[in-house]
């Protein structure tokens, strides 16, 4: 029975049975996170929303962030 592991074969991935496999996706990044390392912003949350309140002013920060 196979381990249903890919393996590398020169340039390209394989599976047990030999057959390239070529993999597809989507990377929406920091789209959806509020991640410093990301945006540039503060790493702290509270540091990054007056950052970005700051940057953009109250309406437009709440518009932003959905705040209620």
């Amino acid at each position: 029975m196979g381990t249903g592991f890919l393996k590398i074969k020169g340039r390209h991935l394989i599976d047990e049975s030999g057959n390239r496999i070529f993999l597809r996706g989507v990377c929406l990044g920091g789209w959806l996170n509020m991640e410093n390392f990301i945006t540039g912003y503060p790493g702290a949350e509270c540091t990054l929303r007056k950052a970005i309140r700051d940057e953009l002013g109250e309406e437009r920060y709440e518009t932003f962030l959905k705040v209620s």
